[in-house]
């Protein structure tokens, strides 16, 4: 029997002691990344029966967790053949400046994720960022060929059924005085609703839209970070949807 273990370094907790600014959460696949990662690594490594798996899913017969689990332990690949693959993932190029920005003013950032913590961690830190919270499935390997999922922030009563609960992420997030979310796709949909404002890229904008959730479209995290330099004593302008 395979022995599975974690391979992501011990993943930083933030202690706050001060909730005076907002806390931003950040989606990872295509709105850090420029590319979903975990897409990207089925298509290279994925055996078949990866694509039916999405099917499925795509039209609500399984959850993205009972999907994300069957996929990955399709995937055949050395942990040298997925590092080079991770290696060329790029993100938005803005991205860095923003957490720069945040750094200084003391606004916390945390990544959000229904993907793979070890692969999220990796591109993070081959663009200079090591000590951001994320929190995201558990990827495990057997040191060989093969790989599972952990899902450490799964919850039973998730409407999605993800592997990442992100509105019990939300829940948990309530000190703080606004809760700020920036997301891209099928996965920011729930949490939307449970938000102070959402900054949109993509699908999520007209889903936004039509349930009249409170949000400002934006192109790239320079957008985000423009709107912080122009909010006063931490009140972020909120765009209303009509």
């Amino acid at each position: 029997m395979n022995n599975f273990s974690s391979i992501t370094n011990h993943l930083f907790q933030p202690a706050y002691t001060h909730h005076h600014k907002p806390i931003i959460l950040c989606d990872f696949d295509g709105t850090i990344s420029i590319k979903d990662v975990t897409d990207t690594l089925l298509s290279q490594f994925g055996r078949d029966g990866c694509d039916e798996l999405e099917e499925l899913w795509v039209s609500g017969k399984i959850g993205s967790q009972e999907c994300m689990s069957k996929q990955i332990a399709l995937m055949d690949a050395s942990l040298e053949e997925l590092n080079s693959v991770l290696a060329k993932i790029e993100i938005d190029s803005n991205f860095k400046a923003f957490i720069d920005y945040t750094e200084k003013n003391h606004i916390p950032v945390h990544v959000v994720s229904d993907g793979l913590d070890y692969a999220i961690q990796f591109v993070l830190k081959r663009h200079g960022i090591e000590h951001l919270p994320i929190y995201a499935n558990k990827l495990l390997h057997d040191n060989h060929r093969s790989w599972r999922l952990e899902f450490p922030y799964a919850n039973k009563d998730c409407i999605k059924q993800s592997g990442n609960c992100k509105c019990n992420h939300v829940k948990q997030q309530q000190h703080f005085p606004q809760i700020l979310y920036v997301g891209d796709g099928t996965s920011d949909f729930c949490v939307s609703h449970h938000v102070d404002l959402v900054f949109a890229k993509d699908k999520l904008v007209n889903y936004c839209e039509k349930n009249h959730i409170k949000h400002t479209a934006i192109a790239s995290f320079a957008d985000v970070t423009k709107a912080l330099k122009q909010t006063e004593q931490s009140l972020i302008p909120v765009m209303m949807v009509k």
